[in-house]
């Protein structure tokens, strides 16, 4: 899953940074400009992944900063998948 959404988001200008997120490993999401898209929490059992969890939510996520248009980030990802020179 990781592999596939993270280049597009990178290429658009998105940083993934690990973070402990709610006492788990994970990550949070920003785009360009720094304001959070996501975070993504992993459970872990016996060494491997077992559950991630995402945590979407605008309200929950101001916590963190402000919060990006996740809709146009994910607009952005994916035509850069269609057509990697449209980074805009």
């Amino acid at each position: 899953m990781l592999a596939a959404i993270v280049p597009p988001f990178v290429r658009i200008g998105g940083v993934v940074e690990p973070h402990e997120v709610n006492g788990r490993p994970g990550a949070i999401f920003r785009d360009r400009d720094g304001k959070v898209v996501n975070t993504l929490a992993l459970d872990m059992l016996d060494g491997r992944i077992h559950t991630i969890r995402a945590v979407t939510d605008p309200d929950e996520l101001a916590r963190l900063g402000p919060v990006a248009d996740a809709r146009a980030v994910i607009r952005a990802a994916a035509r850069s998948r269609i057509d990697p020179g449209s980074v805009r």
